[in-house]
């Protein structure tokens, strides 16, 4: 759970179903390939319906595709009429205040009522500018392949998907934890072989291969008679992997090896950001808690290219500092100019290099003062690694050019890996075991001094397990048939992938877990309901007294201290029962 909440796992496909019904995954759903380049028609809705801004900063765009000029931008949390739709159901026409149409990138834009949605008559979109924006090499790359693919595609009469992100990973099953075949470039063609139960995962082949290999669906876009495809049964999948699959060795990096972060402490995330740092250090003081987090957004210091703003964060040192208080930052969302060719700032840059500079600059200036940096929160969801494929190595990648910046500007700083959301596989997030297995599995273990993770008991106690419900030994009204709705079952289980690994030595660091308490919910967080405050007292000092006794539990950050409004106010602490239930905590 971030600024936006955690969202339930196996729940998270209701959460999103209108946006996956009209095919606004972030790649697009698998479907006939149009050129890139080419006028798009749109599809009329026979009467508009509103949607919801789901990206921290989205351009609206005078046609269907990024070669359109930027006519304006969205905020998270803006409702607006969507008009009409991209054939292909990866860009919305919508009415601005002034009543001129823009288009924007379909992904970041949920549904407000799904059933006021229908797709009939199609209409022209904007003729194709003359000049095309600004584009990175990358970007006149895609366009190339997207271009290439399109025009083979009136020729296909076999089922094949077709490649969309810059690289992806080809696996040897239909899943993360089934390791690298091969990867590819975009537009690589494949042919399609099958798909497997949950229909999530096309089999391929690979040209000139014999072996069948696997392509997540929703990476890709389709062409040929795909209807045809069999849905294989689970007796037909391969074996799944009894071990982890091999560890990859770490490439060097110019740093000390990684430390343990072999200590225990509670934490708690603050709002200090533009808010009152003395109180919050004060308030961390009185429940007598030594560590703080706070969420430091890069887009927000560095709006152009070496122009940091350091005001807050120099601020929020001084003042945590000043009151006895150790510090982590937690580092995400990059400035648009590192991304011109994606929407939203939810992601990385392009390149990785420039988010390792900044996490270095940030190690330097504090050196000494600031206890640990997190490389990024929660990039096994598609929301929080806008404009990427889900695809661990590419995390590792950032985490190792960051690793190496933070350690060579300050030896003794903590580097947390970015902690992963509780979740389960879905078209938009990746199930946070196969995730950190993954992880490890691209080299987790020598870029890291602790391990992120963000467990949540939703409305279940922080004693109860996933085995529990099975067994029928527990139950609640909903958000107990998986796994990721314990905390216990996902702290358990993501210890059980580290020592698989070897990585024994190091600790979890809980970036981020709690329980939310609301007599009236926010919309997507009903569980809250289930909780008293009595109980999410009682639930939060039953956490932190197992993890004290566990050993290979680092600093545990409650979500969070005195957040007042929205959906986050149902997890903060202050004025409830739990903030003087943690008072009494053994120390």
């Amino acid at each position: 759970m971030t600024k936006l909440g955690i969202i339930p796992s196996v729940y998270l496909l209701q959460f999103v179903w209108g946006t996956l019904i009209v095919g606004l995954l972030i790649f697009g759903a698998p479907q006939s390939l149009s050129a890139h380049e080419k006028a798009v028609p749109a599809q009329q809705t026979s009467s508009t319906y509103v949607v919801t801004i789901s990206a921290d900063r989205l351009n609206v765009r005078k046609g269907p595709g990024t070669h359109y000029a930027v006519i304006a931008k969205l905020t998270r949390g803006t409702q607006i009429n969507v008009t009409g739709q991209a054939a292909t159901g990866d860009w919305l026409r919508i009415e601005l205040e002034n009543g001129e149409a823009g288009w924007i990138a379909a992904a970041y834009a949920t549904p407000v009522d799904e059933a006021s949605i229908s797709r009939t008559l199609v209409a022209n979109t904007p003729s194709e500018p003359t000049e095309t924006t600004s584009e990175t090499t990358s970007d006149i790359a895609e366009v190339s392949a997207a271009k290439t693919t399109a025009e083979a595609v009136a020729t296909v009469t076999t089922p094949t998907a077709y490649t969309t992100p810059p690289r992806i990973n080809i696996r040897r099953g239909p899943g993360t934890n089934y390791s690298v075949a091969a990867s590819v470039a975009a537009g690589t063609a494949l042919e399609i072989l099958a798909l497997n139960p949950a229909g999530d995962w096309y089999q391929v082949r690979l040209t000139g291969q014999e072996e069948a290999v696997w392509v997540y669906t929703s990476l890709t876009r389709t062409a040929g008679p795909v209807e045809t495809v069999k849905r294989l049964t689970a007796e037909e999948l391969p074996a799944a992997p009894v071990a982890p699959v091999a560890q990859a060795a770490s490439v060097a990096v110019n740093a000390p090896p990684p430390a343990g972060g072999g200590f225990f402490a509670p934490g708690i995330q603050i709002n200090a950001w533009q808010g009152d740092k003395g109180g919050s250090a004060s308030m961390t003081r009185e429940i007598g808690f030594a560590w703080v987090k706070q969420q430091v957004r890069w887009e927000f210091v560095e709006n152009e290219p070496g122009a940091v703003n350091w005001t807050e964060m120099d601020q929020i040192i001084d003042v945590m500092n000043g009151n006895g208080l150790q510090v982590l930052f937690s580092v995400v969302t990059a400035p648009q100019w590192t991304r011109p060719d994606k929407p939203g700032t939810g992601g990385p840059p392009n390149d990785f290099n420039l988010f390792a500079n900044f996490t270095g600059q940030i190690a330097g200036r504090y050196c000494g003062r600031l206890g640990a940096i997190e490389v990024w929160n929660e990039q096994n969801l598609q929301r929080e690694w806008e404009g990427f494929p889900l695809d661990a190595g590419l995390y590792i990648d950032l985490l190792r050019r960051s690793y190496a910046s933070i350690k060579a500007a300050c030896p003794g700083m903590i580097v947390v890996s970015g902690a992963t959301t509780p979740t389960g596989n879905s078209p938009v997030a990746v199930d946070d075991i196969d995730y950190l297995r993954a992880m490890y599995a691209n080299g987790l273990a020598g870029y890291s001094d602790a391990i992120g993770i963000h467990p949540s008991g939703y409305g279940n106690p922080a004693t109860a397990t996933f085995q529990d419900w099975q067994a029928g030994r527990y139950n609640a009204p909903s958000h107990v048939n998986h796994r990721s709705f314990y905390f216990r079952s996902t702290m358990e289980e993501s210890r059980q992938v580290m020592v698989a690994y070897g990585d024994v030595n190091k600790r979890l660091w809980l970036t981020e877990f709690g329980w939310a308490s609301s007599v009236s919910p926010h919309p997507g967080y009903e569980y809250a309901a289930y909780n008293s405050e009595a109980q999410q007292a009682q639930y939060i000092v039953d956490a932190y007294n197992m993890m004290r006794t566990w050993g290979w539990v680092g600093v545990a950050f409650l979500w969070n201290l005195n957040y007042n409004y929205g959906e986050m106010a149902q997890f903060s602490i202050m004025n409830k029962p739990a903030f003087q239930a943690l008072k009494g905590l053994p120390r």
